[in-house]
């Protein structure tokens, strides 16, 4: 069901209106014979979701582009950087491959 008119929302969320407690939620607390809780809803952020976030924000700060590593990149495709060893290579490759096998 879609229901068009939102006024009920924003005046909910400005305060203008009560939220009726009323539903199965609350039926179970009459069932229990206890009161629902009162006064405002509350929410706390938990420290690592605030570390969370300014990693985050960090890592929005990084340039998309690193200019060293662009140089570095074309100085090996240029041939100015040293070759890698073949012996290096082939343990690098052995040990993706048992990487991707144990997982």
């Amino acid at each position: 069901m879609k229901i068009e008119d939102q006024g009920f929302e924003l005046s909910r969320a400005a305060g203008l209106q009560p939220v009726q407690r009323s539903g199965p939620v609350f039926s179970l607390y009459q069932s229990a014979g206890i009161s629902p809780p009162r006064g405002p809803d509350q929410a706390t952020v938990s420290a690592a979701s605030q570390e969370i976030q300014r990693y985050a924000e960090a890592l929005k700060a990084l340039p998309d582009i690193r200019p060293e590593r662009v140089a570095a990149a074309q100085a090996r495709l240029n041939g100015q950087a040293p070759p890698v060893a073949m012996e290096d290579l082939a343990e690098a490759m052995f040990r993706l491959a048992e990487l991707d096998q144990h997982g």
